[in-house]
């Protein structure tokens, strides 16, 4: 009895020890996906586990930094980058956190992204960066095998300065925030037209001291702008050239120009279009929005859009009318139900469209009240009972 407890006690001894190795079983190429998804940080610690994981994470093709409170970040990103295996190609690499890095150092780190065929680059960069190269070298942003670029800037002090052209060949998604674009003798900045392969361009809190921002080019697909700071509302706009964009996304949050966009042509492939603007903007100032999106055929309207939009009615005989949006199929409009707006107000506000004899769809949206009615409790600034709480259905008009 005592010989079968024995056994029964030490294989289950060896059943928990090989539970604990189940992960270290996988083979190398999962092991190595599943730590491409963890911050190198952590993947790093993993060679303490065994000699297995010693050498494991010098193979990784993805490198993310993030917060570096107790440790410096060039001696951390240096060390990293210098002991991986420099045969692997690194494919992603996401800076953050880099409040103490060091031009220099940010500057060899993108170098060495470049040399090893780096595809997606992702930098948070602190508010002491105020020029772009100060942040990379020219040759790595004219790297061949760079595919995606996000640059982000902390939205303080002056935004970081962007020169005339870009020169990213094989760049496929772009998105930049809180960033300056240099203008050339002439006033104007086209800084995307040399970026030949084109296909998403994001721009964020831009501050555009142009006279004209030209977003020229011919491959550009997806196109999303939000919150841009014009200096001079009178003097400055914003011209598009891009014959082949189909999806269009305009939001405004803070209260950008009030100056009217345009367009060199008239976006016949425009399939689905966005504009979302939480500030009142002048009637002649939303027409000219609406200007771009004549070609359509699916437009989404917030709640506030939808308040200027009621006005439409109001100007039937202003010389400057609304595009007629002969391509458009449907008009999907997001009502947040704490804010007051009665059906007969939605029902005048897409009175224009529904003319068109065009299916409208009026989707009232749950945010901050689902979950306070999931969570049970209302509160008092919101004025509502719980009965008035409680979400519509879709419906069509």
């Amino acid at each position: 009895m005592d010989e079968g407890k024995e056994t029964k006690g030490t294989r289950s001894k060896g059943d928990t020890e090989e539970e604990r190795d189940r992960l270290g079983k996988l083979p190398e190429n999962v092991l190595l996906h599943i730590m491409n998804f963890m911050e190198t940080r952590h993947a790093v610690q993993t060679c303490v586990l065994s000699k297995r994981w010693n050498n494991l994470w010098k193979s990784l093709t993805t490198l993310t930094f993030h917060h570096f409170r107790r440790i410096n970040v060039n001696k951390f990103v240096s060390r990293v980058l210098s002991d991986r295996d420099d045969s692997i190609s690194l494919l992603n690499l996401c800076l953050s956190g880099l409040d103490q890095a060091e031009s220099g150092h940010l500057i060899w780190a993108t170098r060495y992204a470049a040399s090893h065929n780096v595809q997606q680059l992702t930098i948070h960069l602190p508010y002491k960066f105020t020029n772009i190269l100060n942040c990379f070298d020219p040759l790595t942003l004219s790297c061949p095998s760079l595919t995606s670029l996000e640059l982000h800037k902390e939205c303080c002090g002056p935004p970081l300065e962007i020169p005339k052209s870009l020169q990213l060949p094989a760049l496929k998604s772009l998105l930049l925030e809180y960033v300056s674009f240099t203008a050339t003798d002439n006033g104007c900045a086209e800084p995307f037209s040399t970026c030949h392969s084109l296909n998403t361009l994001v721009l964020c809190s831009l501050h555009i001291d142009a006279k004209v921002l030209f977003i020229s080019n011919s491959n550009l697909s997806i196109l999303n702008l939000k919150d841009l700071k014009i200096l001079d509302t009178i003097q400055q706009k914003i011209v598009f050239s891009t014959p082949n964009l189909s999806s269009l996304t305009i939001t405004n949050y803070l209260g950008f120009s009030h100056q009217p966009f345009s367009s060199t042509c008239n976006l016949s492939c425009l399939e689905e279009g966005t504009i979302h603007t939480t500030t009142y903007i002048s009637y002649s100032v939303f027409i000219g929005w609406l200007q771009l999106f004549a070609n359509v055929k699916i437009l989404k309207l917030s709640y506030d859009t939808l308040r200027i939009l009621k006005d439409l009615s109001n100007h039937a005989t202003t010389r400057t009318q609304p595009p007629c949006f002969a391509r458009l199929e449907s008009l999907k409009v997001k009502i947040i139900p704490y804010l007051e707006m009665s059906d007969e107000e939605v029902n005048r506000a897409v009175e224009y469209f529904r003319t068109l004899l065009i299916r409208v769809a009026v989707i009232n949206r749950w945010n901050l009240q689902q979950w306070c009615s999931r969570m049970g409790c209302f509160p008092a600034c919101f004025g509502l009972s719980k009965k008035r709480m409680r979400p519509k259905r879709f419906h069509r008009l």
